[in-house]
């Protein structure tokens, strides 16, 4: 036989009323709040997985705002290869075929001045900023890129563009000095060593400035990164036009050869327009090889749209999982509105319940009876 105690049923009654007290509180924040818990106790599993979620979440945002931040570098390094791929087109078919046109030979004084300004022009477009930094500097954004010297000489970064000798120049495109198999390019170890101003630009056309677009940044068995795995943000100047000499001893950047035809014309005779020794066989050569730059910078405009294209691809997909981890996210956190808004009723209707047995099992006290 149990023997049922005033204390004992007190105790039990408050324990009762506590819990249905409780219960009606969480009840009633998750219909304030619309989640399933706000502690990591109250579902330990779905607060793991939600905050796996939300990591994951957090970076695919930094992938996406490093991803805009170089589609707008891009954007603007299109615009701006764009305007030099115009200026040479403008040089070639305005100003050069006019100046080797006979009868507009007179002219041919005035149209160097303008070849030597539209160097100037290019040379002003490759130096322009993007943001704090220099949009075709390479890994050295702090610094302006291109300069003239007190010769005319063009520089990058301090280095004469058309270093190099035409002497003992090795066929193809120069490869990285610093590479570990660069004996297996044949002459480039000695050219090199012979021209080190032509190695401190070819060292400089092999910056990167790698950028994680969450490709799965990884590294090489040596330890060096896997360039596949990222993203190279470095724009440099070097690789749009060209640098170095050929075996003509001949610059190989569209700068330099539109300012040499330039000075070629302006020592035209300004009444006849008359070549002076030697300069009408020279600007020929050169004419062709301005061409040929032409090209080169055209190549250079189709590869920085498909990186463009690139970039474009990978912002629609980490947007993408930006909504598909959200909507996970969304699923473990947010309740259902309808189960919430039944549970915090029921949880109620518990707790009047709980309160309205108190008042026929407490005892009155000599208050109630003095109202």
């Amino acid at each position: 036989m149990i023997r049922i105690t005033t204390n004992g049923t007190m105790r039990t009654y408050r324990s009762s009323l506590m819990r249905a007290s409780n219960n009606l509180s969480t009840a009633r924040n998750k219909v304030l709040t619309e989640r399933n818990f706000t502690t990591y106790v109250e579902d330990p599993a779905a607060a793991t997985q939600a905050f796996k979620l939300r990591r994951a979440f957090s970076r695919n945002n930094d992938y996406l705002s490093n991803v805009k931040d170089l589609k707008s570098k891009f954007t603007a390094a299109n615009t701006a290869i764009g305007t030099v791929e115009k200026y040479v087109t403008d040089a070639i078919h305005e100003m050069v075929d006019r100046a080797e046109n006979d009868p507009t030979g007179d002219g041919r004084d005035p149209l160097g001045q303008v070849l030597q300004s539209t160097a100037d022009s290019i040379i002003q477009t490759l130096n322009q900023r993007y943001g704090d930094c220099f949009l075709f500097a390479g890994s050295d954004g702090l610094n302006v890129p291109f300069s003239w010297s007190k010769q005319g000489e063009l520089l990058f970064r301090g280095v004469p563009v058309d270093s190099g000798s035409a002497t003992g120049l090795p066929q193809g495109t120069p490869p990285d000095p610093d590479a570990a198999d660069l004996d297996s390019y044949p002459g480039w170890a000695d050219y090199y060593e012979d021209n080190p101003d032509f190695a401190k630009l070819a060292r400089m056309s092999y910056e990167h400035t790698y950028v994680d677009v969450g490709s799965g940044l990884s590294e090489n068995a040596d330890g060096s990164l896997n360039p596949a795995s990222a993203f190279d943000g470095a724009l440099s100047g070097l690789d749009l036009i060209g640098y170095g000499v050929d075996a003509d001893g001949d610059p190989k950047n569209a700068v330099s050869l539109i300012k040499r035809l330039g000075e070629i014309y302006s020592r035209c005779d300004p009444t006849t327009g008359g070549f002076a020794d030697g300069d009408e066989e020279v600007a020929e050569r050169l004419r062709g090889k301005l061409e040929d730059s032409l090209a080169g910078l055209q190549n250079a405009y189709v590869e920085q749209d498909s990186r463009c294209t690139y970039l474009d691809d990978t912002v629609d997909r980490l947007t993408d999982a930006g909504y598909s981890l959200s909507e996970q996210i969304t699923g473990i956190e947010q309740v259902d509105m309808a189960d919430a808004i039944t549970e915090f009723l029921y949880a109620n209707y518990c707790y009047n319940s709980a309160l309205k047995v108190g008042s026929d099992i407490l005892s009155q006290s000599l208050i109630d009876y003095m109202r």
